[in-house]
């Protein structure tokens, strides 16, 4: 059956997963199942190397890769019939009696200060393709993930300023001078995108009325497929550390994402068209709130990004052999 991956945790996470699904897949010569939560299948669409499974969770792989080491994983790592088990875990304290009883190789590697999609990537023991490592790779998602008239047909800014985090969120009034900036370097539509929880309408609401510029807002209004098309379409994208700056990387769209709590080193991989703001450099707090972060900080990375935006294209990204393509095109146009 090749190689079978277990991994519960949300969106941006799971984004970040793609390059050792990869690694894993090129190793094998085959395709890797994963095992994660259906509402991001849609995702799984878009890595022609991975499929996702269902069911009681009894296959058979060659081999089982456990990335998180929560209770729902470790639950389907049990019943799961393979004699090779592997635990990645940053942490030997947090390794339990029930992990040392399920998997047959617990292996305890620390972070240390590595981009987290680099850190599974370093720490799986399959041999390593050639070229190394390539950040998130996603396929482009199909025209038809979309409504009609959701998606501009002019460039625009995809704009996301919420996530799971209030914390993490950006005061409303100091997103106005890079929403402007944008607007005049020549994204004349923004389109602005957000979750469904009460208090993310009512901060995307007020930085509407605070923009200074017109926004199209389609917070709340969105489902995960029309969610990955907008970004995948977006001549750039701005928001707050979360899924959205995860799924940019991926598709290759240039991007600014601003931090707070949360460590830039660990969720964010920066070059010139991937620029992070980091609360941290600006307050002595431990992992402060985004919204230290001078507005004007923002402006200027906007207007840095867009400028390396105009240069040369992006590095090629990593062929698949078309044997780990087989099927994506059929497996894209099943899943609205």
């Amino acid at each position: 059956m090749g190689d079978l991956v277990i991994f519960h945790k949300q969106l941006g996470d799971t984004v970040l997963l793609e390059p050792v699904l990869r690694k894993i897949a090129l190793a094998s010569g085959q395709p890797v199942q994963l095992l994660c939560p259906a509402s991001l299948h849609s995702l799984l669409a878009l890595m022609p190397h991975t499929s996702p499974v269902q069911g009681r969770h009894r296959w058979l792989p060659d081999r089982l890769w456990a990335f998180d080491w929560g209770g729902r994983t470790t639950r389907a790592s049990a019943v799961t019939f393979c004699r090779e088990k592997h635990l990645l875990i940053p942490n030997r304290d947090w390794v339990t009696r029930a992990h040392r009883a399920i998997f047959s190789e617990v292996h305890v590697k620390p972070y240390l200060d590595r981009y987290i999609a680099r850190y599974m990537w370093d720490e799986t023991p399959v041999p390593e393709p050639p070229g190394g490592f390539e950040p998130p790779v996603l396929e482009k998602p199909p025209a038809d993930w979309t409504r009609e008239g959701l998606c501009p047909e002019e460039p625009f800014l995809l704009f996301n300023p919420v996530s799971a985090w209030q914390r993490k969120c950006y005061e409303p009034a100091k997103w106005a001078p890079a929403l402007r900036c944008a607007h005049e370097l020549g994204l004349k539509r923004i389109v602005m995108t957000g979750g469904m929880e009460p208090w993310h309408y009512e901060h995307c609401a007020q930085i509407a009325k605070e923009a200074g510029v017109e926004l199209t807002d389609v917070s709340g209004m969105t489902n995960l497929p029309e969610f990955m098309h907008l970004i995948s379409r977006a001549r750039m994208v701005l928001c707050v550390d979360g899924a959205a700056s995860h799924l940019a990387r991926g598709f290759g769209v240039p991007s600014v994402t601003l931090f707070g709590p949360s460590y830039t080193w660990m969720w964010h991989l920066a070059d010139p068209r991937h620029l992070a703001v980091d609360a941290s450099d600006f307050s002595a707090e431990p992992r402060p709130p985004t919204s230290v972060v001078p507005p004007e900080k923002v402006v200027e990375a906007v207007q840095a990004v867009w400028e390396a935006a105009q240069g040369p294209a992006e590095p090629p990204r990593p062929v698949l052999p078309e044997n780990l393509r087989a099927g994506i095109t059929g497996r894209m146009r099943a899943v609205p």
